[in-house]
């Protein structure tokens, strides 16, 4: 499951923007499987002297100091570098913080929030507001592409295992019974730029047969084929069970939507 957190508080220490993104305790009692920082880079100064410039965008951990508790301490974590073409527009860029996210699950009070620098090769004059979107522009239009973390995350808690006839099968699977196997879907491949986060998800499928074994399961699709009315037709293996994604995406004027969307992905396969 994929969560958007959107709209960071900003904190100042020395001159020095920090981000601090807070989340649900509920939230807090997941197991982190992928967590990516969301920086909106804005269109490069223009230049003559360079057709490539190399911009170089790290991100810093903040952490309390052993000495003065109000006192943070600025350490590494993780830098993006890339090449962009002179005129390039504004883009969003991603960054690992998957360790970084777990950490703050497990030890809310270490969360202490990030820093952001960036900066280009030869370019010492510009600050990092001239080259990334922060909660602390108040241009209307930047708004829209304030920093965010995308989170997926997976329910740690046991739970009694339901017994079930639904079959998960691996795509080099010889199983000829109806079953859900794996599918991942690339926004990206399709052309679809306007999808921000995320870029691909995992949709899955329903294949196979469905043989008499499924009679006790879904009896009343057994009894219609055995009347055999008109117009119907054999149990067909289809999704018996579909859950949501959230999606951030441009609408028709650029503005950024945050979304719900439903029947995205097969959770369970049956006959029906």
């Amino acid at each position: 499951m994929a969560k958007f957190i959107r709209d960071p508080r900003m904190r100042h220490w020395r001159g020095q923007e920090m981000l601090y993104f807070r989340f649900s305790e509920k939230m807090m009692e997941s197991k982190v499987v992928r967590a990516q920082l969301w920086l909106y880079l804005k269109p490069l100064p223009p230049t003559e002297h360079y057709d490539h410039q190399a911009v170089t965008i790290t991100v810093l951990r903040a952490l309390r100091s052993s000495n003065t508790a109000d006192t943070p301490v600025f350490t590494p974590l993780t830098t993006l570098k890339e090449a962009r073409p002179r005129g390039s527009r504004g883009k969003w860029v991603s960054l690992e913080v998957k360790r970084l996210v777990s950490d703050w699950f497990k030890f809310p009070m270490d969360n202490q929030g990030i820093a952001v620098q960036a900066s280009i090769q030869g370019r010492d004059d510009l600050h990092p507001q001239h080259l990334l979107v922060t909660p602390s522009q108040n241009d209307r239009s930047s708004s829209y592409y304030i920093p965010f973390i995308e989170v997926h995350i997976a329910d740690s808690r046991k739970h009694r295992t339901k017994r079930t006839i639904s079959l998960n099968c691996a795509e080099n699977a010889n199983e000829t019974r109806c079953c859900r196997y794996p599918l991942t879907v690339d926004f990206e491949e399709f052309g679809w730029d306007w999808i921000i986060a995320p870029k691909k998800y995992e949709a899955n499928y329903c294949s196979g047969e469905c043989p008499l074994v499924w009679f006790q399961k879904y009896a009343h699709t057994h009894v219609v084929q055995l009347a055999s009315p008109p117009g119907s037709d054999g149990p067909c293996c289809a999704p018996r069970k579909m859950s949501s994604i959230s999606m951030l995406y441009f609408d028709q004027e650029f503005n950024i939507i945050y979304g719900l969307l439903p029947g995205m992905v097969v959770d369970r396969c049956g006959c029906s």
